[in-house]
Order: structure tokens, then sequence, then C-alpha cells
């Protein structure tokens, strides 16, 4: 993983970091090996694992330093990570998982370097609860300004909050356009109902930008470009439309998200609706009932047999067809000009049920299925007092593109065990996934993982 610019002042930083602590540091060594029937593996011993586990039988040793921020009352703190990965697979690599600083004040943080996005509700989510967004992938380099949490309104009177950030990227990997950018920004507003229920509505927008193409030649860069880049708007002149079908610069993939809340002395629910819009029509929605639909339950028992539960629905078959102008259809994730697609080194960068193209030279050009219709039932709890568990089922079922239907579906069981000894040094996972249909081969597989984590 190139770092390229940012490596000397994430170097500057991270001494910084370490100097300013003063204080010991906390460690993590993790032993791992994936193993399975065929020459890949099932779909969720790769899914949603941060983009660190390759597609065939493997064994990896992982290390990371880090230092959290600190429990205090400072105005002023840092926390910084470094983890890396050597992978002995059908390819071998060293892999940098992370390598951030964060620099945090009451209510602002700033994250400079590769920073993995938080698990959302406990892991279940088949896509981190965000359509366009999973934990399916690298973590992006470069640096993110954003609110710590919701941040009370003063005009508000304690009833709206709202969170933000604003993010520049680099897409470091190897892709048909050659040092693209990427730009992030969202907004949320959280909304007090009553005692028990919040609302929750807001926005992320992301777009490829710039970089080198042998087919389009050098995208503009200049500050004025830029505006329009983040704007997703363009000249609406000839060159743009032959370029991009939704008539803005560069490639464009956007989320609605709507998610209800509630909190109760018994359990805790939250309902959520993840919408994709990638042009005019997206925004609209042109395109429903295309999105992520889930519900999750806390039960507030942490050592009862089921703890938490999720199902998800994913839906992908409109693609705003029906309502499209001049014949063009969303094809999400995929981009004329931007023709790696919604990926980041060979994996889709939102939920992993879309599939990507076979690498051609190293190179991944875009997503190949992305018309299906999914179900997520997952569960976790403890079995006893030392073993915890987690286990998802998902069925997907494929229907091609509308000029070449297909019919195919896939099965895939998970489960995950957590075991806790006090009298062993190490904590032990270990895990069995499959693959049943006729989209994937029927594959079985499992996983065992040795993590040390201390303080020295």
């Amino acid at each position: 993983m190139k770092i390229t610019s940012m490596k000397p002042l994430l170097t500057i930083l991270l001494i910084f970091t370490i100097v300013f602590q003063a204080t010991s540091q906390n460690y993590s060594i993790e032993l791992n090996s994936n193993i399975s029937t065929k020459e890949t593996l099932p779909f969720f011993l790769t899914a949603n694992k941060y983009g660190s586990i390759p597609n065939s039988n493997n064994a990896l040793v992982s290390t990371s330093i880090f230092s959290d921020f600190k429990n205090t009352n400072r105005t002023f703190d840092i926390a910084y990570k470094v983890s890396i990965s050597g992978i002995i697979a059908d390819e071998n690599e060293l892999l940098i998982n992370e390598l951030y600083t964060s620099i945090a004040t009451e209510n602002w943080q700033l994250d400079l370097g590769s920073k993995n996005d938080e698990l959302a509700f406990e892991g279940l989510s088949v896509s981190n609860g965000n359509i366009i967004k999973s934990i399916n992938t690298r973590a992006f380099p470069g640096v993110n300004l954003r609110t710590r949490s919701y941040l009370e309104l003063p005009f508000a009177k304690k009833w709206l909050k709202v969170k933000a950030n604003y993010a520049e990227y680099f897409l470091n990997d190897k892709r048909v356009v050659d040092n693209a950018h990427l730009h992030n920004k969202s907004l949320y507003f959280k909304s007090r109902l009553n005692n028990n229920l919040s609302l929750i509505t807001g926005l992320d927008h992301y777009v490829v930008w710039g970089g080198t193409s042998e087919e389009f030649g050098k995208q503009p860069t200049n500050f004025k470009t830029y505006l329009k880049y983040i704007t997703g708007t363009g000249d609406g002149n000839k060159t743009e439309d032959q370029i991009n079908s939704s008539n803005a610069w560069g490639n464009h993939v956007g989320n609605y998200q709507v998610q209800l809340d509630y909190k109760g002395e018994n359990f805790n629910w939250s309902f959520y609706l993840s919408h994709p819009f990638e042009d005019r029509s997206g925004r609209e929605f042109a395109n429903y009932p295309d999105g992520l639909y889930g519900f999750f339950v806390d039960l507030k028992k942490p050592q009862s047999f089921i703890t938490h539960i999720i199902t998800e629905f994913q839906y992908t078959k409109h693609q705003g067809k029906s309502t499209s102008q001049n014949g063009l259809i969303d094809n999400y994730f995929n981009n004329t000009v931007y023709q790696s697609g919604w990926i980041y080194f060979g994996r889709t960068i939102g939920s992993p049920f879309f599939t990507t193209k076979v690498p051609e030279n190293g190179i991944t050009k875009g997503i190949a299925e992305n018309r299906f219709t999914s179900f997520n039932l997952g569960f976790k709890g403890n079995l006893s007092s030392s073993i915890q568990y987690k286990t998802n089922l998902t069925y997907t079922y494929y229907q091609g593109w509308f000029n070449a239907p297909v019919q195919e579906y896939q099965l895939s069981p998970y489960l995950e065990l957590l075991l806790k000894n006090e009298t062993i040094p190490f904590n032990i996972s270990l895990g069995a996934a499959a693959d049943f249909g006729d989209f994937l081969p029927t594959n079985f597989g499992g996983f065992l993982k040795l993590t040390k984590t201390g303080i020295f």
C-alpha cells in the first residue's frame, strides 16, 4: 500500500504523538489462518474484514501499536495507530491495515492517514448499515475533519443536533484512472422525538475526481473544477455529456440515511434505511425502492444466550429504469471515465453483494453484478460465561442486467466463536462459513485466530 506524499507527514505526526503521550502504549499481535475446500474462500470469510483477508487459503500475522484518546477532560487530545499484516497466500504481501493520527478537541476531530470505520450494529450488518460504504475494503489514506459526535444547535433547545464531516482521500491502488482522488462529506441531523425515540436523517456524498485516464486523458484538478466535483454540477456541454451520463464532473456515489432509534428500559431497537443515488434521478428517489432496510435489536441482557438480533433486506433491481431520461439507467457503482468504479484494491466499497469483475493486469474494471435481492438474519450472544458467538445467514438472488437476465442464488451461513479463558494469555476465535447455490461454487471453510493484547 503506497502512502505517497503523506508518508513524511504521517511519520512526523506519529513521532509527535508518541512523544506527546509519554505514557505506555497498547499493542496487539494476531495470528490468523483461513482455509476452504475450494481455491477461493466462502463469502463471509472475506466480506467485511476491512480488505485484510485475501480470497484464497492463507495464513497471516498482524501487529498493531496504538494509543486511544484518554478519558480525561483535556481540551486537546491525540490518538494514533500503526497496524501491519504479513500474508502468506497465493500472492504473498505486506499490507498496511491502518496508519493514522487523530487530533481532537472537545467537539472536533481531525484524522490524518488511513483509519478504519467504526463497526456498526455489533458487526451483524452485512453492509455496516450503509449500502454505499461498508467495511469491505481497506481504509483510504487522507484527511478527514469531523465532529466527534452530534453537536447541539443553540437555537434548537436540545431537540435537534447535527453531525458532519469533510474529507479528501487518495485512491492509491491500481486503477483505470491513475492517481485519482476521493472527496467525501456528510451531514446528519438527530431529532429527539420523546424520552425514548430519536430520528436520524442525513446524507453521505462521495465523488472520485482527478487522475489520468489512457482513454480520456488527464482530468482537470483546478479549483474551479474542484468546486464542480464536490457540488455535483457540470456545464452541460457535449464533452461532459459524452463522459458522464449524470452530466456532472467525476464519479458520484451518495446515500440518504434514515434511522429511527428507540431506547427503553428492557431493550433498544433501531430501524434504518440506506438509499443510494448517483445522479439526479436517485437524489429524487426515482430509483425507489432500491436500498438497504434493516432492523436491529439490543436486548440489554449482556450475559444471555441472545443479546442482539438483526434482520436486513437489500434491493437494487430498479436502478431508475422506469423513470430514466434518454434511456440512461444508473448501473450502480460503474462509470464511463472512472472505469474501476466504486472499488478499492479490488474490493467493493459498498455492500459486498455487489461483485467485482475479474482483474486484468492487476486492475479491476468495475462491478460485474449489481442487480440483486438479499436477506440477512444475524444473532449475537453467549453459549457460556467464556464463549461468545456471532452468526449470520444470508440469501442473495442475482438477476443480471436488463438485457442479459440471469436467475442465480447464493445461500451463505456463518458462525464465529470467541473463547475467553483467564488461564490462557490470549484470546481464541474460530469459525466456519459456507456457500451454497448456483452463483458461487459450493464451498466450506473455516478460520482460527489467536490474539494477544497488552501494554508496554
